[in-house]
Formats: structure tokens, sequence, C-alpha cells
């Protein structure tokens, strides 16, 4: 055999082992994952709903805590494993079945504690205004919705004798002449605020984290609309006579909306106007 076929041979071989080790590496590490993921670790689980305020030591004597495992790649870094670290704590709120019991779901009484003043944002305080089904969106709004609040105001009334003539203001006088219209407005509507997000509707509060709204809990309350503002927000509003709220998207953004001319042409007998989406109406 000649050297050059030797030195072939002699690469071969070594070219075959690299791969085989590298093969043998690959393989060595999927497994080595395959157990990582196999292997199961400790923890505590929610095996049944625990209500808001439930002691550690009740939800564990009670069966809502249960032992259970995982596997290692699920296992979060912050878990509970030791019961005795729920002594003296209290469930923060409403917590489902089927978590891994972590830190934070169980504080001390102290903190859970929430009083509704800790929903008031920073810088504002609350007003409450009563409304029926007509000024208060037909008892449709829950705590969160956001509305505009309108308030009426009387236009000013004139003298038989004195109407203003058409197509000029009230303090126009009046000339010989000119056609006498009716006014169509017995009062103007204005926007006193725009966009304002309710806080609470009868005693039902906005959600907080865990909680949930009931609906039609609130919409049995209605009468009685609560709303965070600030301070200034809160002479305003209460200075206002009835107020009406119309309820606006969560999109909605707050734009100048001047009140209506009293002396303008009815929107459904101009040409330009007609509907209140535009003479086409609104948009498909």
């Amino acid at each position: 055999m000649s050297s050059r076929r030797t030195l072939i041979l002699i690469a071969a071989i070594a070219i075959g082992a690299v791969a085989a080790f590298a093969l043998y590496s690959y393989v060595q590490n999927i497994e080595n994952r395959a157990e990582d993921r196999a292997e199961r670790i400790p923890v505590l689980k929610v095996d049944r709903n625990i209500p808001q305020g439930l002691t550690g030591e009740e939800a564990i004597d009670l069966g809502f805590i249960v032992e259970s495992e995982i596997p290692r790649e699920f296992f979060p870094a912050n878990a509970v494993r030791n019961p005795e670290q729920l002594n003296d704590l209290v469930a923060v709120s409403e917590l489902s079945a089927n978590q891994v019991l972590v830190e934070g779901m169980f504080v001390d009484s102290s903190v859970a504690l929430v009083t509704f003043s800790q929903r008031v944002p920073d810088d504002e305080a609350t007003v409450t205004i009563s409304v029926d089904q007509v000024r208060g969106v037909a008892g449709l709004l829950v705590p969160g919705d956001r509305v505009n609040m309108l308030v009426r105001a009387d236009l000013y009334s004139y003298p038989e004798d004195q109407l203003p003539p058409v197509g000029l203001g009230p303090d126009t006088p009046q000339s010989e002449g000119l056609a006498i219209i009716e006014i169509p407005y017995d009062s103007h509507g204005r926007y006193l605020y725009q966009g304002v997000e309710i806080l609470a509707v009868g005693q039902s509060p906005i959600p907080r984290p865990g909680e949930t709204v009931d609906a039609a809990d609130a919409a049995g309350q209605s009468g009685l609309i609560t709303f965070a503002v600030p301070p200034e927000a809160v002479q305003r509003i209460i200075s206002a006579g009835e107020i009406y709220l119309s309820l606006v998207n969560a999109d909605y953004e707050p734009r100048v909306l001047p009140m209506p001319d009293p002396y303008e042409v009815l929107p459904g007998e101009d040409p330009e106007r007609l509907t209140p989406y535009g003479p086409e109406g609104r948009a498909e």
C-alpha cells in the first residue's frame, strides 16, 4: 500500500471519529435536556377557587391549596414551596384553581385591606350625582365607562313685540320689514365636561386586578354615579343644574363642541347635514 493511500485512510478514520463524537455529544445534549424537562419539582397549587381575604392557614386546612409537581421548565422562580410561608397572610384577591402558588398571592392583612379612598387617583376627589333613566343612559352605565356631561341653559326670553329678526342675533334692534321666526330650541345643550370616567355606579366600583364587576348589579344601582375628578371640576359639577350623561366609546377623543345656534336651520332641513352623520347617513 502506497504512503498516499495510507494517509487518505488515516484522514478518513479521523474524520469518522470526529463525526461520531459530534453525533454522540448532540444525542447526549438532547437526552440531558429531555431529562431536565422530565424532572418534576414539588410546588403548592391552588386546587379550588380561593375567595379574597381567606387566610393561608384556612386555605391549606380546607383543601384549597394542595401539594403538586410540575416540570422544571415551568417552575417559577418565586414559587411558594413551604406552607409555613402563608402563616398570618390572606389572599389579596380571588385566586383561580390550577395556579401555582407564588409570592404576592397572599399578603399581610393590613396590605390586603383596600379602602375606597385608595381607588381615587392622586390629586383627585370624588363627586356623586343622581340621575334618572333619561339622564343616566337608561341605566346602562357600569364602572369604568366614559361619559360626556351636558347641562341645559335657558335661552333669553323676548317680549312678543321684541322678537329678534331672521338671521340676526338677539342684540340686533328690531328692523322694519324683516320677517319674524320662532326659535327652534327652548334651551342650550352645553358640554360641561367630556370623557369623564365613572369610578362607581351605586356602590359598585371599578374592579381592581383580580376582581370582576357585575354589570347587572351595577345597573340596578345606576341612579347614583360617582366620578373621580380634580377638585376644581368637583366645584363646577355640583354648581351645575341637572346633568345629562352621554356614553362614549373607549376611543372617544374630546374636542371643542360649541352650543347650537338658536337661530340656525334645523339639521334635518339643511341639505348639507340632514342626518347626525352627514347628508348620506352613517357609512356602512
